[in-house]
C-alpha cells in the first residue's frame, strides 16, 4: 500500500495555531489533545486521502472526529497539501475557496 505525503500551506497553518491559543485559553488540555487530533487525521490521509469525496473543484474535506474541524486540502500525485482548517459552526459560505 502506497503512503501519501502530507503538507501544511501556510493558511493551513496559522488556522491551527490561532485554533490552539483558542482551545488553550479554555484548558492546556484541550488544546492538546486538538492537535491530536489532527495528527491521527494526517495518519489517516497518508494512507486513505482519496476516500473523502471532491467538494470544490479539486478540493476534499476531512472532518476531525472530536473537534467541529474539517482539513481542506488537495491530492497531487502522492501529496496531499493541506490548504486550510475550516470550523464547521461556522458559516459554510465564508470556507475559503
Amino acid at each position: 500500500m502506497s503512503r501519501f505525503t502530507v503538507l501544511f500551506e501556510d493558511g493551513a497553518k496559522i488556522d491551527i495555531a490561532d485554533s490552539y491559543d483558542w482551545y488553550k485559553k479554555i484548558s492546556e488540555t484541550l488544546a492538546n489533545n486538538f492537535l491530536l487530533e489532527i495528527k491521527k487525521t494526517i495518519d489517516y490521509l497518508e494512507v486513505n486521502p482519496l476516500q473523502f469525496k471532491i467538494t470544490y473543484k479539486d478540493f476534499r474535506q476531512v472532518p476531525l472526529k472530536k473537534y467541529p474541524f474539517v482539513l481542506v486540502y488537495r491530492i497531487d500525485n502522492n501529496i496531499v497539501k493541506i490548504y486550510r482548517t475550516f470550523p464547521t459552526r461556522k458559516n459554510p459560505n465564508k470556507k475559503p475557496k
